[in-house]
């Protein structure tokens, strides 16, 4: 068999579409012309094809992104939560109930609220202060322990 200039014969080394713009330069323009328009339809609907494949996968990539970021605030309200009740139970447990009340209270769900539900309210903010200062009013007051006159050198 002899090597010829068809589309699908690799050994020419050049591509399909330009074995294609060779053939139809050796008829007559208006044949091209004829052709042109007959698959000008088809290229159109190609065209708007490309384009919704193109739009649709730019939504799921968004969707994608704006899953990512929902799931990762859902993991850092919740570690920030477990982190804040166990600092409040370790403190707590240590004599510093104020300091308990703080990493315990109303911040907690304040900030629970803000990463599970991407929003803060002013109204509930300010709720939200209104009880942390009244929980820590109702806090009895610690004075520091004299010191030891015994064990006071002066020396500092």
């Amino acid at each position: 068999m002899s090597q010829g200039t068809s589309p699908s014969t690799p050994s020419t080394g050049r591509s399909t579409g330009l074995d294609i713009v060779l053939q139809w330069a050796q008829l007559p323009p208006e044949h091209l012309e004829i052709a042109l328009k007959a698959i000008e339809p088809e290229l159109a609907r190609e065209h708007e094809w490309r384009m919704e494949q193109a739009r649709l996968k730019s939504l799921d990539d968004k969707d994608r992104r704006v899953h990512a970021l929902y799931l990762g605030g859902l993991i850092a309200g919740f570690v920030l939560a477990a982190g804040m009740l166990t600092g409040a139970a370790l403190v707590g447990m240590n004599g510093a109930p104020w300091l308990a009340a703080l990493l315990s209270g109303p911040s907690v769900i304040s900030l629970a609220g803000l990463f599970l539900l991407r929003r803060v309210d002013s109204a509930h903010a300010r709720e939200l202060g209104r009880a942390h200062r009244t929980a820590l009013s109702g806090m009895p007051v610690q004075q520091p322990a004299p010191a030891d006159p015994a064990t006071n050198t002066g020396v500092v």
